[in-house]
């Protein structure tokens, strides 16, 4: 029975032992190694490529180190170390590859008891392909050239050899080629200055850019050159022309913007003198239309001294533009300053634009013969051609190249500073109702005589200075001053005043450089007057005073 028993415990020992042994062997093992794959190679294009791939981790074996590597087949392959080891599915940017290239790719890392790899993947990049060019749009435009801008936007991975315009003449059949120079072959924007165009002429203008593998066009730009010219970008004029090639145009217009670099070639085009060191184009242009430009300032100076302001006609503008006849100033224009037109002999009409609020004469316009302004200028008036304030009550600018006599308006009370400067005219009808003669208004003209007003007090200073022609002036009972200079270089005879109490006179009123006014000039003085003026102190100084 003991021996019984003994059996009893030494099975049932057993038993535990092996339920205990087979319960140890169901656990797994703690210490396996990840697993690591590559997922996908995707956006492959010509120089990069984006890889996806996972490592799995089975227990608690931690990554020491991983990394991406990546290269041609048989080569070096380089790697893409990964820092963050805690991950389980990773993305990755290759760059830097070769178009045209096989590639493969795989992951290696470790623990500190084992390295994994992963299987290799291959990939192949995108072949180099011609270069991708936008169409070519119009910056600015003129009758002889064309600025356009085009883009190149993609070089197709290899290095552009060749860039430009195809310009093709549709009525001559023929197409030139205009590039871009080499050392701006690169990928962006570019603008390319195309002159020798015919006017009045069709012409179709295609980009294209070329490199090792072909060449690739962009989309005709159509295009017709008239006389106008538009510009879009301040400065450019110069480049729409060829000075190297006679203009052949008798007028031209111009829109938008123009700074000092343009108006000082456009001064060239209408015949001013060159600076020192410039070219002379081969011929001018003698009608311009600035109705439709913005002056602006900026830009470099238009005539060697002066600089432009925002929507002024500034001194000088078109001084000594022997070419120009005719000439539509800016509509934008608010100021037209003393002088702007100097010396523009060949001129023949000017056209004031409605919202000029300041015109001041200029002076050499000796062919002028028509001032004409608009009729919503609410500060200026022209009646036949001849410049005056709104209302017409002050005469401004007179034309030098009128002639013969002219009757003043009714209306005018004011004849202006310098008004009729340099005129031609050898009479003038002043009315009753002028009350005010500004400085030098008749210097340098061709009057012989005039009869000034009884309701005018003062003769301004200068008012005849240089009349070279002038003998007679009557001055009206209403004279109560003469200023100084009023007849230096004047061929007065005979100087006639109803005035019966002396004009008070400045020092240097019977002044005259050619010959002495008191000596070779007769005084006409009120009957009854002779003594008062004979014992005047300057008055009395005329050897010869008659009475009327």
């Amino acid at each position: 029975m003991a021996l019984v028993n003994e059996f009893h415990m030494i099975y049932r020992i057993s038993i535990l032992l092996l339920v205990s042994f087979l319960a140890a062997c169901s656990v797994e093992p703690d210490n396996l190694e990840p697993d690591m794959d590559i997922l996908d190679v995707y956006d492959i294009t010509r120089t990069r490529a984006t890889v996806s791939f996972r490592v799995q981790k089975y227990g608690s074996a931690k990554l020491s180190y991983l990394s991406l590597y990546y290269g041609e087949p048989g080569k070096t392959m380089e790697s893409l170390p990964l820092t963050d080891l805690d991950r389980e599915v990773y993305v990755l940017d290759i760059v830097g590859l070769s178009a045209g290239r096989t590639y493969e790719c795989y992951v290696l890392g470790g623990t500190a008891s084992a390295t994994i790899t992963s299987r290799k993947v291959q990939f192949s990049t995108l072949p180099n392909v011609v270069p991708t060019v936008s169409h070519a749009s119009a910056l600015s435009t003129g009758p002889m050239g064309v600025i356009v801008e085009f883009e190149i936007l993609e070089d197709g991975g290899e290095q552009i050899l060749a860039a430009g315009c195809d310009v093709t003449d549709h009525s001559a059949a023929t197409t030139t080629r205009v590039e871009l120079n080499r050392e701006s072959l690169a990928v962006g924007k570019h603008r390319l200055n195309i002159v020798g165009l015919s006017v009045n002429t069709s012409y179709s203008i295609t980009s294209f850019a070329a490199n090792s593998i072909g060449e690739v066009n962009g989309e005709p730009l159509e295009i017709t050159t008239t006389n106008s010219i538009v510009l879009k970008s301040p400065g450019s004029l110069a480049s729409l022309f060829d000075i190297n090639k006679p203009f052949g145009l008798e007028k031209i217009s111009i829109a938008g913007d123009m700074n000092g670099d343009d108006f000082r070639f456009l001064r060239l085009m209408l015949g001013a003198p060159l600076a020192v060191g410039a070219q002379s184009p081969l011929s001018t242009i003698p009608e311009v239309d600035l109705a439709g430009v913005n002056i602006i300032s900026g830009g470099g100076s238009f005539d060697g001294q002066r600089y432009l302001q925002d929507n002024v006609i500034s001194t000088g503008l078109f001084a000594d533009c022997k070419a120009l006849k005719t000439i539509v100033l800016p509509a934008s224009a608010i100021s037209f300053e003393r002088d702007a037109i100097a010396r523009c002999n060949a001129l023949t009409s000017l056209t004031v634009p409605a919202a000029v609020q300041k015109l001041l004469p200029s002076a050499g316009c000796s062919s002028l013969e028509s001032i004409d302004v608009s009729p919503a200028n609410t500060a200026y008036a022209s009646l036949d051609g001849v410049l005056f304030n709104s209302d017409v009550t002050e005469i401004l600018w007179f034309p030098l190249g009128k002639t013969g006599e002219y009757v003043l308006p009714a209306t005018v009370a004011v004849i202006g500073e310098n008004a009729f400067y340099g005129t031609s005219i050898t009479s003038l009808n002043i009315p009753p109702s002028v009350v005010k003669i500004s400085r030098g208004a008749f210097a340098g003209s061709s009057l012989v005589d005039i009869i000034l007003p009884d309701n005018l007090t003062n003769i301004s200073e200068a008012m005849f200075q240089n009349c070279n022609s002038l003998t007679t002036v009557h001055l009206g009972r209403g004279t109560e001053f003469v200023g100084n200079y009023a007849f230096d270089g004047t061929g007065l005879k005979d100087l006639y005043l109803s005035a019966s109490i002396p004009p008070y006179t400045n020092s240097e009123a019977f002044y005259n450089r050619a010959f002495s006014l008191f000596k070779e000039c007769t005084l006409h003085v009120p009957a009854s007057s002779k003594a008062i003026y004979r014992n005047h102190r300057q008055w009395g100084l005329f050897d010869n005073i008659v009475e009327l």
